[in-house]
């Protein structure tokens, strides 16, 4: 049980919880301030200010819920558009018998996508996928990276046909190639991608199996 609540303490942090209350109370009180200021102006009565701050008192779960299960984007106060997609995948694989990571079926002509990142510690990290996957920094994406300045899912690499791509999901410091903000591109065969114009990057490579060498190697 001690164990549990520091890293409960650490999942607020990540997911900007505690940021998001603090700023709440610093509004509630200005605004707070100003109903002061303002009850004799326009004749309201003084419990109308205990109102004010019974209601604001009673939101806090509300704004705490909002700010766990939410990212705010440059699109607005949204709902991940990854947890509607990872939604569809799941069901689409259930649906086919397949599993996350199944490599059954898979196209040869595609290729495997290798990821590579560096950790917090500047370490090289590299994993290999054969369908689609999600990056950004919350615990239940497949590729995460610890950095505030990625979004819980930042980016979808994603194969179409015989093509990989790569998706910004709305992510709030945007996604970037060469200096270029980018929304969607195609990994033809290797991109590099940085979360924020000068955040961590994540280095993607399509490697095609040489059938000829294979067939060969096994006479």
């Amino acid at each position: 049980m001690p164990g549990k609540k520091p890293k409960l303490m650490s999942e607020l942090r990540r997911r900007g919880v505690i940021r998001a209350l603090a700023a709440y109370i610093v509004i509630v009180w200005l605004l707070a301030q100003g109903l002061v200021d303002l009850l004799p102006a326009v004749g309201l009565p003084e419990w109308a200010i205990r109102v004010f701050l019974a209601i604001t008192v009673a939101a806090t779960p509300l704004v705490a819920f909002l700010a766990w299960r939410y990212d705010l984007t440059l699109k607005g106060f949204l709902r991940d558009p990854a947890d509607i997609v990872a939604g569809r995948r799941d069901t689409t694989l259930r649906s086919s018998g397949r599993t996350r990571g199944s490599t059954h079926q898979h196209n040869a002509a595609l290729g495997v996508m290798f990821a590579s990142w560096r950790n917090k510690d500047g370490e090289l990290c590299e994993q290999e996928f054969h369908s689609a996957f999600i990056i950004g920094r919350d615990y239940r994406v497949d590729v995460r990276m610890k950095d505030d300045r990625i979004s819980r899912r930042h980016l979808r690499v994603y194969p179409v046909n015989d093509k990989w791509h790569v998706k910004d999901l709305g992510s709030l410091n945007g996604s970037y190639v060469n200096g270029q903000s980018i929304d969607e591109i195609k990994v033809d065969p290797e991109v590099e991608v940085s979360m924020d114009r000068h955040g961590p990057k994540v280095h993607l490579l399509v490697r095609v199996a040489d059938d000829t060498a294979q067939s060969a190697s096994t006479r």
